[in-house]
C-alpha cells in the first residue's frame, strides 16, 4: 500500500482531483446558482455559429436575413446569414485584438476595443474601406464590453464591466461618444451603483460581482435602456431617467454567456452567448409578461 503512495496512478489521480477542485472553483459562480424563474422567456430561434465565431462578443442587427458580429480576439466584422446558417462576408479594419462592442450606422460601423478605442468603418458594403481610429481618454482598466447607437441623440454609448481605475468607486460607468464631434464626455453619463434597489435581492448587492455589464442597447420602439451581464446571465432593463424597471437572471443552460445584443426595427430582440460547452449562438428571445418570481444569486 505504501508503494502505491508513490506510484504514477496515484500522482495521476491526485492530478485529476485538483483539476476538477480548480474547475468547480472557477465555474461554481456561474453555474452553481438558483436564477429567477425564466418560464416567462421565449426562446424563438437559436442559430449556432461557426467556430470562427466561437468568442462572439457584439451582434447588429443589419436586416431580415443579416447580422453583423465580432469576436473578442479578431480584428474583422462578420455579416452572418440567417437563412443560410453562413458566413457571407468578412470585413478587415484592425490587427487582432480585444474587440468587445459593435454598432451599425446605416453603411457606417463602429467597433469598441475593451480599452476604450473606437474604430469607424466608413462603408461596410466596399472592399477594403477607410478605417478611422479614435482614441479615448479612457484606459483598458473599464473593461469596455458594451456599445450601441444612439440614433436619437446622434452618439455611442459605451459600457464598462468594471469600475475604472478608481477602486473605491461603487458603480459601473456608461460614458457617450459624440457622433458630430468625434469626441468622448469624460465624465459618465450614467452610473449603475451596487445599490440600486433593483439589485436588493441578490447575494452579491452592494459589490462589484452584482452586475459586470458587457453589452448596451436601446428598444427601438420604447426607448428602454438594456444592459446584458455576461458572467451571471442577466438583462436588466432601464426607463425613463435611466430608472431600473426590471431585471432578469437567466438561466444558465440557455443563456451561458450573452455577450451580444441587437434589435430589429420592429423590437424584436437577439442575444449572443459565447461558446463554452456548446457552439455559440444567437437567439432571437421575447420577454413575456413575468410572473412573480424570487430572485436569488450565486452560492457564494
Amino acid at each position: 500500500m505504501k508503494d502505491y503512495f508513490k506510484s504514477p496512478p496515484f500522482f495521476i489521480t491526485v492530478g485529476i482531483l485538483v483539476m476538477v477542485g480548480i474547475i468547480y472553483y472557477l465555474a461554481k459562480d456561474k453555474y452553481y446558482i438558483e436564477y429567477t424563474d425564466t418560464s416567462e422567456i421565449n426562446i424563438v430561434n437559436n442559430w449556432q455559429l461557426p467556430r470562427v465565431l466561437e468568442e462572439v462578443s457584439a451582434i447588429c442587427y443589419l436586416d431580415k436575413q443579416r447580422v453583423a458580429c465580432v469576436q473578442d480576439e479578431v480584428g474583422d466584422i462578420f455579416i452572418y446569414n440567417l437563412i443560410s446558417e453562413r458566413i457571407e462576408k468578412r470585413i478587415n479594419f484592425a490587427d487582432n485584438d480585444d474587440f468587445e462592442g459593435l454598432a451599425i450606422d446605416g453603411e457606417k460601423a463602429f467597433a469598441l476595443r475593451s480599452d476604450g478605442t473606437i474604430f469607424e468603418v466608413k462603408n461596410i458594403n466596399v472592399e477594403n474601406p477607410e478605417v478611422i481610429k479614435h482614441q479615448t481618454s479612457l484606459s483598458f482598466k473599464y473593461d469596455f464590453e458594451g456599445l450601441c447607437l444612439d440614433k436619437k441623440h446622434n452618439r455611442l454609448l459605451m459600457a464598462a464591466k468594471s469600475y475604472g481605475p478608481n477602486k473605491a468607486d461603487r458603480f459601473k460607468p456608461i460614458f457617450e461618444f459624440n457622433l458630430v464631434s468625434k469626441k468622448l464626455n469624460p465624465n459618465p453619463i450614467y452610473e449603475l451603483s451596487y445599490d440600486n434597489p433593483i439589485f436588493r435581492d441578490l447575494e452579491t448587492a452592494g459589490t462589484s460581482r452584482v452586475f459586470r455589464t458587457s453589452e448596451i442597447g436601446i428598444h427601438p420602439i420604447t426607448g428602454e435602456i438594456y444592459l446584458l451581464d455576461g458572467v451571471i446571465g442577466k438583462l436588466l432593463i432601464l426607463g425613463k431617467g435611466w430608472k431600473a424597471k426590471k431585471l432578469y437572471i437567466f438561466n444558465p443552460s440557455d443563456f451561458p454567456q450573452p455577450e451580444g445584443l441587437t434589435f430589429s426595427p420592429q423590437g424584436k430582440m437577439f442575444i449572443s452567448n459565447e461558446g463554452e460547452w456548446n457552439p455559440a449562438n444567437i437567439l432571437e428571445v421575447e420577454l413575456l409578461k413575468t410572473k412573480t418570481a424570487q430572485k436569488q444569486e450565486p452560492i457564494n
